[in-house]
C-alpha cells in the first residue's frame, strides 16, 4: 500500500486531467502486455503477442512489467496524438530525463531489481538517436495494441475524466476520492493506494494531486512526478477498469462499418480511419497510396461535414478525428455525438 498525505492546501488543488494520449497509454499497455497474471488482458494479450513487433524488446526493457519503469509519461505529459507525442520526446529537456534514468537506475539497485540497460544513458545524448528508436518501437507497438481502436479508446477515456470531473464538481473532492475504490481509499487526510508491495508515503506538501484516468493502469494505481518542478503536481494515474466488461466497452465494436463506406466512400472512409491516429496529409497520403493533393482534397471534405479538425504546425498540416467523426466511425450516433 502507498500512503499519499494531503494537507488543507493540497485539497483544494485536487484536479481531474486529460487522459495521457497516444504514447502514455502505449507505454503502459507495453507492461500490461507483460503481465501474464493480470486476467483482465488475456484475450488482448493473446492477440497482440502473435504481432509484437520486432523492436519491441527496445521498449520491454524500460517498460517492464515491475513497480520501477522509466518514466517518460511526465516528461511528454499533454500529446494527445501519437505524433504529438513523439515530437515531445524529442524536444524533452535533456536534464528532465537524465534525472529519470538516474531516479529508475537508484530505485532498481535499492530493491534488487534487474539494472536498467546501459543504453539509456544515451536517451539524454543530443543527437537524439536513442529517443528516436525508442519512438519508432514505441509507434510500431501502438499500431499492434490498439489496432486501429485507439480513437474509440480515447474517446472512452476522455468521457472518463468528464465523468470524473462532474463528480467533483457535484461532489466535492470527498465524492472524486471516495469514488477510486476499489483501486483507492480516502481515509482523510489520506488516500491509501492499492500496491502489491508496501512503499514509502508520499507527502504532497501543497504540490497538489491530478488525477488521471487510464485503460492500462491496472489494478494498483500509478504514481509519477517531475524530477525538475518540486511544486507541479504529483500525476495519480488510475485504472478506468473494473473488470472485462468494461475493457471490452473501452475497446468498442469490432468489423468494418460497411455503412461508413457507403456513405463516404471506401477511400474516404479510410481516410478517416488513419486520421483517428492523428496524421499529416504526406503521411495520410502514404497511408492510402495516394497523392498529397488528393489526400489534402478529402481531408478537406472530411473538415468541411465536421468530422475532421485540421490545423498547421510547422511546415505541415495535421489532421485529428473529432468527437462526431469517432462516432461515425464506430455507427454509433447516440445523443453524446448528435451535430449541433
Amino acid at each position: 500500500m502507498k500512503r499519499i498525505i494531503f494537507t488543507p492546501e493540497d485539497l483544494v488543488r485536487i484536479r481531474v486531467g486529460s487522459p495521457l494520449g497516444a504514447l502514455g497509454e502505449t507505454m503502459l499497455a507495453t507492461r500490461a502486455v507483460q503481465r501474464s497474471n493480470v486476467t483482465v488482458y488475456t484475450g488482448w494479450r493473446q492477440q497482440v503477442g502473435a504481432a509484437i513487433p520486432s523492436d519491441f524488446g527496445r521498449i520491454a526493457e524500460i517498460f517492464p512489467a515491475e513497480e520501477n519503469f522509466l518514466d517518460l509519461i511526465t516528461p511528454t505529459r499533454g500529446a494527445r496524438t501519437m505524433s504529438g507525442g513523439i515530437e515531445a520526446l524529442h524536444l524533452a529537456s535533456r536534464l528532465e530525463l537524465r534525472n529519470e534514468v538516474e531516479t529508475v537506475v537508484r530505485r532498481r539497485a535499492e530493491i534488487g531489481e534487474t539494472p536498467l540497460p546501459s543504453w539509456t544513458a544515451e536517451l539524454f545524448d543530443r543527437d537524439g538517436s536513442t529517443r528516436q528508436s525508442v519512438a519508432s518501437a514505441v509507434e510500431a507497438f501502438h499500431s499492434v495494441a490498439f489496432a486501429g481502436r485507439w480513437a474509440h479508446i480515447q474517446t472512452y477515456l476522455e468521457v472518463a475524466a468528464e465523468r470524473m470531473a462532474r463528480t467533483m464538481a457535484a461532489e466535492g473532492v470527498e465524492g472524486l476520492l471516495s469514488g477510486l475504490m476499489p483501486h483507492a481509499r480516502w481515509r482523510a487526510p489520506v488516500l491509501e493506494v492499492l500496491r502489491a508491495k508496501a512503499c514509502h508515503d508520499e507527502h504532497l506538501a501543497g504540490r497538489g494531486l491530478l488525477i488521471i484516468p487510464s485503460l492500462f493502469a491496472w489494478p494498483e494505481p500509478i504514481t509519477l512526478h517531475s524530477t525538475v518542478d518540486e511544486t507541479a503536481p504529483m500525476m495519480l494515474i488510475v485504472p478506468v477498469l473494473r473488470d472485462i466488461g468494461d475493457f471490452a466497452a473501452a475497446w468498442g465494436p469490432r468489423g468494418t462499418n460497411e455503412a461508413l463506406t457507403a456513405l463516404l466512400g471506401r477511400t474516404r472512409a479510410a481516410a478517416l480511419q488513419v486520421i483517428a491516429e492523428g496524421c499529416s496529409t504526406t503521411e495520410l497520403a502514404r497511408s492510402l497510396g495516394i497523392s498529397p493533393a488528393t489526400a489534402s482534397e478529402h481531408a478537406s471534405i472530411l473538415r468541411e461535414a465536421g468530422l475532421v479538425d485540421s490545423w498547421r504546425h510547422r511546415n505541415a498540416m495535421r489532421h485529428e478525428i473529432t468527437t462526431l467523426g469517432v462516432a461515425l466511425l464506430e455507427g454509433d450516433l447516440s445523443s453524446n455525438a448528435r451535430i449541433a
